[in-house]
């Protein structure tokens, strides 16, 4: 019956949105660049966004949060117009213009009404072209940053993440924050250090497009080529894969009430594609379906050592691994990792049972579709497919591989992946 409700979907869904099913590519100075699109008119806006791999936060330099400090300062509009006046002219026609930064990636996200197109696109061209990069504005992000650095100093699950990060990604630039270590770090980064980012970022060869909406995308992507022409080629750049480390437990002393427990192990995946449905299957048993999970069950019903307790795997193309976490009182910590390790060694001993496969099934089934409703949501899983080297309509194949699971196949997968097992906990307590 699942399966035949799933089938009735995959057939209405496909013929609204096979087109955004494909990847095409918009070739600018000989080079190809991937594009990621789907036309919906169901309300006259457009939403582009042009990413550029190698852009992120992996790709600092030692010991500088280069990647954050440039994305804060392409927010701060162009030279020629500064950061008030662009941003007066951007929100005259209602456009939204906004630059993140990525752990791999930096991208320039586009908002804007269909009758304002032309408009956006050489906004954008402008602040690509002529970047607010000035002494200034260097020192006024630089000033942000030391603030939102400040706060973290009292952010505990941050500070728990960050000491966790530090040590199962040790030696590898995962282990560095975006925001780096300390305002020094901050101060260190240079207007030539921004500008050199910025040379080597905005290049054809790591640039894809996402774009869709009430657009002729064909006559949309005619108009775009003319403003990326102007990019320099530039050299292809690697996302490289980083595996966790098993390591002692890392605990660090603070002014806290309670516990904050973050943990996570490796996860040794041989293909994302093959695999990555059983691990998220295992997962929302083990600890990510919230109240119904084992971690929950175990550890806050039965016992009351925590308000929460999850856990779920983490599968990307840069790193897999699963990740964890919970808070309880200081006299309760020991105790509530030493069952934090006793619950995933039973649950790789011994698999899970059909009644909570039926129930995973149940849920993931469901939830799956409506996490991409929006126009927005359609498009962002199909780059994170493309990112990780899965099929645009990944989600269709993952849907029927859910489907189709069954007890033996989960719990072969469950031991054969004894690591996750290996837990490393980072603790801040008292």
């Amino acid at each position: 019956m699942v399966k035949n409700i799933v089938m009735l979907f995959f057939l209405i869904l496909g013929v609204q949105t096979m087109q955004a099913n494909t990847l095409s590519y918009l070739t600018i100075n000989n080079i190809k660049i991937p594009v990621i699109s789907e036309q919906s008119s169901v309300i006259p806006t457009g939403h582009l966004e042009v990413i550029f791999m190698g852009g992120g936060n992996m790709f600092n330099p030692p010991k500088k949060p280069l990647a954050k400090i440039a994305s804060e300062m392409l927010n701060r509009g162009t030279k020629t117009l500064g950061n008030v006046k662009f941003a007066e002219l951007l929100e005259s026609k209602a456009l939204d213009l906004d630059v993140g930064v990525g752990q791999a990636t930096l991208t320039f996200t586009l908002n804007f009404l269909k009758e304002y197109e032309d408009f956006a696109y050489t906004q954008l061209e402008n602040l690509i072209k002529d970047p607010n990069l000035t002494k200034s504005t260097l020192q006024d992000v630089q000033k942000k940053l030391h603030a939102a650095l400040m706060s973290k100093s009292s952010d505990f699950d941050y500070q728990a993440t960050l000491l966790l990060q530090k040590g199962i990604f040790a030696k590898t630039p995962l282990a560095y924050p975006a925001l780096g270590n300390t305002t020094q770090e901050i101060d260190s980064v240079t207007l030539n250090d921004v500008k050199n980012y910025l040379d080597t970022t905005l290049v054809l060869e790591n640039m894809v497009l996402v774009i869709g909406g009430d657009l002729d995308i064909k006559t949309s992507l005619t108009k775009l080529e003319k403003i990326f022409s102007l990019l320099p080629q530039g050299k292809k750049v690697v996302i490289p894969q980083y595996k966790v480390k098993t390591i002692a437990m890392k605990t660090a002393k603070k002014d806290t009430q309670q516990a904050y427990i973050y943990f996570a192990s490796p996860l040794n995946l041989q293909s994302i594609k093959d695999d990555a449905y059983k691990a998220q299957v295992a997962g929302f048993i083990l600890g990510s379906s919230g109240f119904g999970s084992r971690l929950m069950e175990e550890i806050r019903v039965k016992r009351g050592l925590a308000y929460s307790a999850y856990m779920r795997p983490n599968i990307a193309r840069t790193s897999t691994y699963v990740a964890g976490y919970m808070q309880t009182a200081l006299d309760k910590q020991d105790e509530a990792i030493a069952l934090t390790k006793q619950i995933v060694k039973d649950f790789v001993e011994k698999g899970v049972t059909q009644e909570e496969l039926d129930s995973a099934k149940q849920f993931i089934l469901g939830n799956k579709p409506l996490q991409e409703e929006t126009l927005g949501q359609r498009l962002n899983a199909r780059f994170m497919n493309y990112y990780n080297g899965l099929p645009l309509d990944y989600r269709d194949e993952f849907l029927q591989k859910v489907a189709s699971l069954d007890l033996q196949t989960l719990n072969d997968f469950i031991r054969a992946h004894a690591e996750i097992a290996d837990l490393s906990f980072a603790v801040i307590t008292k």
